[in-house]
């Protein structure tokens, strides 16, 4: 039975590490004023369906996962353009069940996951600007990308099956368009997730993983400055892993969609609220989450 639940590990470890990275995420590419901090932190509970390739003697296992990120951002003048860093540490309480063999079983595991720090670069049609220039400023076009490096620090306990951090370095690299058209927004962007190995999977079994695909599509409304809505989906293809050398037939094919909405609270504070939902999925989980953050700007 610990030899087979191992075989799933790859696919809880991947959404409980890189849930924030590859989620459905409108206003990914705008211009940010140079040297405007923001302080972000955010709540979300997701719940639902994991799905495992047909080797693994899991049924009916159904997950939640309790979440909370704290991040920090600042704008910056990277060659005369727009650009903007963000680290993020989370926390989340994973908590799955499910019929192993026809046996119940469930595990659970509370701690810090993976930081992550990402830097987006607008490389066209959002120059860099003081808050004062950034009043007067009007979107077209902007061309832009980003990499995202989640780092293995969060809590990983060797022996255990069920971890909240992965062990392993995430790196997420993305190109995408933002056009704007009076008061809507079209975005879309294509990108790809690399992984790391991780050798200490159950202190000795080594698992690989590889690359996995993404493209972003999403659409934003502007009722006014600062409040907006918008609606996306994400599709991620790729990720087969590799258990001690031994190819597994696992690969992702797994679409998400979601919405969100940001309402302005006072100059500098506003309030943002979404939910993501799986549309369909090959293997992973296919979760509902509800999200909210409070974000400080300064």
């Amino acid at each position: 039975m610990r030899f087979l639940l191992i075989i799933a590990i790859p696919v809880i470890v991947a959404w409980c590490s890189e849930v924030h990275a590859n989620d459905v995420e409108p206003r990914l590419y705008s211009n940010v004023p140079t040297g405007l901090n923001f302080f972000s932190i955010g709540y979300g509970h997701s719940s639902g369906e994991v799905t495992f390739d047909t080797s693994v003697p899991l049924a009916d296992v159904e997950g939640e996962v309790d979440s909370m990120v704290l991040s920090y951002s600042r704008g910056l003048n990277i060659a005369g353009k727009s650009a903007l860093l963000t680290f993020a540490i989370p926390y989340a309480d994973v908590d799955l069940e499910g019929l192993y063999l026809g046996e119940q079983v469930s595990g659970r595991r509370p701690g810090f996951g993976d930081p992550r720090i990402r830097l987006s670069v607008n490389f066209y049609g959002a120059p860099a600007t003081t808050r004062k220039e950034y009043a007067a400023y009007q979107q077209k076009t902007i061309v832009g990308g980003s990499i995202s490096v989640g780092m293995p620090f969060g809590r990983y306990v060797e022996d255990k099956v069920l971890n909240v951090g992965s062990n392993r370095w995430n790196v997420v690299g993305q190109l995408g368009v933002s056009r704007q058209i009076s008061r809507w927004i079209i975005e879309s962007a294509i990108g790809v997730t690399w992984n790391s190995h991780n050798d200490e999977l159950l202190e000795t079994r080594k698992l690989e993983q590889d690359p996995i695909g993404l493209f972003r599509a999403t659409l934003i409304y502007n009722f006014s400055p600062g409040l907006w809505v918008g609606a996306g989906v994400i599709y991620a293809d790729g990720g087969d892993t590799t258990l001690d050398g031994v190819k597994r037939d696992d690969r992702q094919k797994n679409w998400r969609a979601g919405v969100a909405v940001s309402i302005p609270l006072a100059p500098g504070r506003t309030v943002s609220l979404r939910v993501t939902e799986g549309i369909t999925s090959r293997i992973g989980a296919d979760f509902r989450t509800y999200s909210a953050a409070y974000t400080y700007a300064f």
